[in-house]
């Protein structure tokens, strides 16, 4: 009899056990199912197969959507590079460059970003349509400069126009680009040595440039100083010779005559004084 009863309430809890697991498992699932967790610096948008999309998007958090879905998008700048890009210079020379870009959806726009792009995740978004734009925007400005502006003395010109084009290409469907790093060119190793040979030259040029120039500063500095030196005794003569006065002429004369004496000269004679 005991045995019996044992065994009863052995059941009733194994029972008991399962009914719980299986309510956490209920739980669970209809968490995962009723609830979105928006993450940091995202905001989700909310549609429906009948309903079609929610307006009002979702901020950061956990978030009760019910059998609706979630798309998220990203609010905060995000990074993305897009590797090797096939690109041509005005020289006709082929490069493959990598660019990153920085980005985020405009949060005003982001119902309008679904209904162009529907329930595609960001992710295939940047791999395709962003990249996409990205390298017709760096084409067409490549293509307006040579290899050697593109990978010395321009880059940052280049990288600028790159950033405005694809900027004005993006930013109608909701998308704000930041900054864009063009990368270093990729090219063969002829094209790289013509490279460096002209850029060797552009640099000696400039030196030898720059020598001359600090020569000829160095020899108009002396010709300079000439030129003060003398109009400086040009200037000293001119105040000797305004202060020269008769008077000082006589004065002068009668100091020399008490210093050396009277020498005069009559009939091829010569008298000297002799008072001194």
């Amino acid at each position: 009899m005991n045995e019996k009863v044992y065994d009863k309430n052995s059941i009733k809890k194994i029972k008991g056990l399962i009914i719980g697991i299986i309510v956490i498992i209920l739980l669970i699932g209809g968490f995962l199912v009723f609830f979105e967790k928006i993450e940091n610096g995202y905001v989700g948008v909310r549609y429906s197969m009948n309903g079609g999309v929610k307006d009002q998007t979702l901020s950061q958090g956990v978030k009760f959507v019910g059998l609706d879905k979630v798309t998220q998008y990203p609010i905060r700048l995000q990074t993305v590079k897009a590797e090797k890009l096939n690109l041509a210079t005005e020289d006709g020379k082929a490069t493959h460059v990598s660019i990153t870009y920085a980005y985020k959806v405009d949060s005003k726009k982001v119902s309008d970003v679904f209904k162009e792009f529907g329930s595609i995740n960001v992710e295939d978004i940047e791999a395709n349509w962003l990249k996409a734009q990205l390298l017709k925007s760096s084409r067409a400005v490549v293509a307006r400069y040579s290899l050697l502006d593109v990978t010395g003395s321009k880059s940052t010109e280049v990288q600028q126009s790159i950033l405005e084009d694809f900027t004005k290409a993006v930013e109608q469907k909701g998308f704000l680009v930041e900054d864009v790093a063009f990368g270093v060119p990729d090219v063969d190793a002829e094209t790289q040595k013509s490279i460096d040979e002209i850029i060797k030259a552009g640099q000696e040029k400039e030196k030898a440039i720059l020598e001359a120039d600090t020569a000829k500063t160095k020899a108009d500095s002396l010709a300079y100083q000439k030129v003060k030196a003398a109009e400086a005794e040009a200037e000293a003569n001119k105040k000797l010779s305004e202060s020269i006065s008769e008077e000082l002429i006589k004065l002068k004369e009668v100091e020399a005559r008490l210093e050396h004496g009277w020498v005069e000269v009559q009939t091829g004679e010569v008298i000297v004084d002799t008072t001194k």
